[in-house]
């Protein structure tokens, strides 16, 4: 079976393949190997981490980079929700502010001023919506009518207008059958609601970004069916599409928690998620969705501990986050095969909540965590090795004059 998925390498689009090739097209395959694959293989990679302490405390954790280098952060404290920045640099360090409310679950994305939006749930109030416009923090209920219902994950996403798009999971308490992930978008200074998905019991987990050309996109569980599903709108309606489902890659029973997108340098969507056993990651081709194992690993099985994210390098290569029996783990693909690092060991705590970005103008990786033994605010920032050298003789260089 063949599959394929493309990385930009440099300047250089490369497809790498993983395949025996038919015999008929041995000599074709291997020129074709030799001149496209090969030059950007020989860039080993290899990742070395420094660990920064934010808070005492933290919990659901969401994370983005501006194009400067600077990190956002939105996460839940002692304090309730809190927002954190990191302004570029090697020798910087993290500020924060206490926005309150209490957290289950946030979720933080980036204007294209680099201003944050953050939405947050907590037990069985209302979801609320946080954003910085540059000079002060706004704050707001969000659905009314799921007041007693918002508690699991929810999805913000602002358009390149500056539109914000809000998704959460709904649970009403007067109707268990109605389990469904809901939709909201920003038009005149009304909230537009309406549900994405009636399947059964959609959206426990998911997540929402914008696509290349601007549109809100969602991947997303339906739990109880055994599928992972992407949502993407087209400007006019929502095109649903099964992208894993029970029974076809393999024997777990469930599958799609956890789940976190990006696209990659030809558009194509790529999202990494959780089964029973696996840590998996598909991506699109053409019209059609490729599925593999990243790494066998035993989920601590609570609801809040299925995190994972993905995002590619300056080079299109794709690295996930995400939880192993309490350890926070960072698997990263070099063109061959994923590799995989511990970032946080397990401890007394089982949970780490755990949140990745990508810094891509120095493409530095920024992974987040609470601490397994006191329950702290850290956060792990990776470097490519060779980058590390080069960064490390610039320092020296720029000391000596």
């Amino acid at each position: 079976m063949r599959a394929t998925w493309s990385v930009n390498a440099g300047t250089v689009m490369v497809a790498v393949t993983r395949a025996i090739c038919p015999p008929v097209f041995l000599l074709c395959g291997l020129i074709a190997c030799l001149i496209f694959v090969l030059p950007p293989l020989a860039v080993a990679q290899d990742w070395s981490w420094t660990t920064e302490v934010v808070d005492k405390s933290g919990r659901s954790m969401s994370l983005a980079t501006n194009t400067d280098g600077n990190v956002h952060m939105s996460y839940g404290s002692a304090e309730g929700l809190k927002y954190g920045f990191r302004p570029a640099g090697d020798k910087s360090r993290w500020f924060t502010m206490a926005l309150g409310g209490g957290v289950n679950y946030t979720s933080l994305s980036l204007d294209s001023h680099g201003n944050p939006h953050i939405c947050s749930t907590y037990l069985s109030l209302p979801l609320r919506y946080a954003h910085y416009d540059g000079e002060r923090w706004s704050i707001q209920e969000i659905a009314p009518d799921d007041n007693t219902s918002v508690q699991l994950a929810c999805g913000v996403a602002i358009s390149p207008d500056g539109t914000p798009h809000l998704s959460w999971y709904r649970l009403p308490s007067n109707d268990p059958n109605y389990k469904h992930i809901r939709y909201a978008v920003l038009r005149d200074g009304v909230w537009l609601m309406h549900t994405l998905d009636f399947d059964v019991q959609t959206g426990k987990w998911h997540t929402m970004i914008m696509d290349p050309q601007g549109n809100p996109s969602v991947s997303y569980d339906a739990f109880v069916k055994g599928l992972l599903k992407f949502a993407r709108w087209d400007g006019k309606e929502w095109n649903i599409r099964v992208v894993d489902s029970r029974g076809a890659h393999g024997s777990d029973y469930n599958l799609g928690m956890g789940s976190s997108l990006a696209f990659d340098s030809h558009s194509n969507v790529h999202i990494s998620y959780y089964s029973d056993t696996e840590m998996r990651h598909a991506w699109q081709d053409g019209q059609s969705w490729k599925v593999e194992t990243v790494e066998k690993i035993t989920p601590s099985g609570g609801a809040a501990d299925y995190r994972s994210c993905i995002v590619f390098d300056k080079d299109g290569f794709p690295h996930i986050s995400y939880e192993d029996r309490g350890i926070a783990k960072h698997a990263f693909w070099d063109g061959r095969q994923w590799h995989v690092q511990a970032i946080a060991l397990s401890g007394t705590s089982p949970s780490r909540f755990s949140a990745m970005t990508i810094d891509l103008k120095h493409n530095i990786l920024y992974f987040a965590y609470r601490d397994a033994v006191d329950g702290s605010l850290k956060v792990a920032v990776g470097r490519r090795n060779s980058e590390q050298s080069q960064t490390a003789m610039s320092e020296k260089k720029a000391d000596k004059n």
